[in-house]
């Protein structure tokens, strides 16, 4: 089963625009990360809990779509 939470996405600094990655486990924990670049402080925030709720949402999506796939040919 994949782990949704250890995928990486692309974030933008918002001070200089730099390009990093972070895994989604950070922004759903609310991390503190500094960018590479200018080296500013960035606090991820998930203030609507989407980020966890949209692991939630692929996760059950995945297992459903596995029940399925395994009860196919039956």
């Amino acid at each position: 089963m994949i782990n949704f939470d250890n995928l990486w996405v692309d974030i933008e600094c918002p001070k200089c625009g730099y390009q990093d990655e972070i895994q989604l486990i950070d922004a759903k924990t609310e991390k503190t990360i500094y960018c590479h670049n200018c080296k500013i402080q960035i606090r991820l925030s998930d203030s609507e809990a989407s980020v966890h709720t949209g692991i939630d949402s692929m996760t059950d999506a995945l297992k459903e779509l596995e029940n399925t796939l395994k009860n196919f040919g039956k």
